[in-house]
């Protein structure tokens, strides 16, 4: 028997949790501090143990950057699926993702980049999906989300 434990910081875990729902479960996860010595491909690869490939990229503010993920986040759903009772776990949600968004130095960065993977995800995006590469401090963090059934 193999024993897997879950190291991703205990925002990540609980806003997973917060957003699981009817047929809908959130993914999000964090990479890095690392070097700029790389690629974005190359350290997503190393990252995640999976050979990447980027689709397409954009550069974004800050605040772009921010609103994109909390309207993920904060995504309704239908009658089919969706997180459950989210109004009232909205609140914990919104201070959850600014600790998130300290981690990776959203504010503070120097260039922010979105992107695309058309393969290599480590997750499966369904109903929606972010990824941001964040320069910041001399350094990269990753951050990504998304959403499946």
């Amino acid at each position: 028997m193999r024993i897997v434990q879950d190291l991703r910081s205990d925002e990540i875990l609980r806003l997973e949790h917060l957003l699981y729902g009817f047929n809908y479960a959130v993914w999000v996860n964090t990479y890095g501090p690392f070097d700029l010595s790389k690629t974005l491909e190359a350290q997503l690869s190393h990252a995640i143990g999976n050979e990447v490939i980027i689709g397409s990229k954009s550069c974004v503010t800050a605040s772009e950057a921010r609103s994109e993920i909390t309207e993920h986040m904060l995504h309704l759903g239908d009658g089919g699926y969706g997180p459950i009772d989210l109004a009232e776990k909205r609140s914990e949600i919104l201070i959850l993702l600014e600790t998130l968004f300290a981690r990776v130095n959203l504010d503070q960065a120097s260039a922010i980049t979105s992107f695309w993977l058309t393969k290599g995800h480590p997750a499966y995006p369904v109903f929606w999906e972010f990824s941001f590469d964040i320069t910041a401090h001399g350094k990269r963090w990753i951050l990504m989300g998304s959403s499946s059934d």
